[in-house]
């Protein structure tokens, strides 16, 4: 059963009235060896109130992850095509696809799009430097992502690491 199988069912539960842990205890018994994954697929869905209270900062994020490829777009132009397009197409695709989940609201996404955009701005900074102003507004719009995906990262996911769900001292998932 896949991810996005698994997270459905589990969001639908919660619409149901169960709760976390009760969600957990049941899909662990029924599959003992996914509850790694079915740990991770409870953390990264945000609660009700946290959803609508990050609502608007979440927006904010995918527009500018958004804004983020299309930046990365321009800055390339022209594009010559005897040199290797292969990196320019994944530094515009990648943003893409963050803000597909983030627009979705998956916590697992967050901490990876941020050390992804910490990566590119200390490129971006030691490589080229801020020679055009298409490259300081790109330094500008990679910075708010970065605060803005580790702030929700934190404070909405609060139990998910960049690879999978916490643990307590005991071994236990955190829910």
């Amino acid at each position: 059963m896949g991810l996005l199988t698994i997270s459905n069912e589990i969001i639908a539960e919660m619409e149901g009235g169960l709760n976390r842990e009760e969600i957990f205890q049941k899909h662990v018994e029924s599959n003992p060896s996914g509850a790694a994954k079915y740990a991770y697929c409870i953390a990264s869905i945000p609660t009700s109130v946290l959803r609508k209270q990050y609502m608007i900062i979440n927006g904010l994020l995918t527009i500018l992850l958004v804004l983020y490829a299309v930046i990365t777009v321009l800055a390339e132009l022209p594009i010559n095509m005897d040199e290797p397009t292969l990196f320019i197409l994944i530094k515009t695709l990648l943003p893409l696809v963050f803000s597909y989940f983030v627009f979705r609201f998956h916590g697992g996404i967050y901490r990876l799009a941020g050390l992804w955009c910490s990566y590119d701005l200390l490129e971006s900074i030691l490589l080229s430097g801020v020679a055009t102003i298409t490259d300081v507004i790109r330094l500008f719009v990679l910075f708010f992502v970065i605060v803005l995906t580790f702030t929700i990262a934190r404070k909405v996911f609060p139990h998910l690491k960049v690879l999978g769900p916490k643990r307590d001292s005991n071994g236990n998932y955190f829910l």
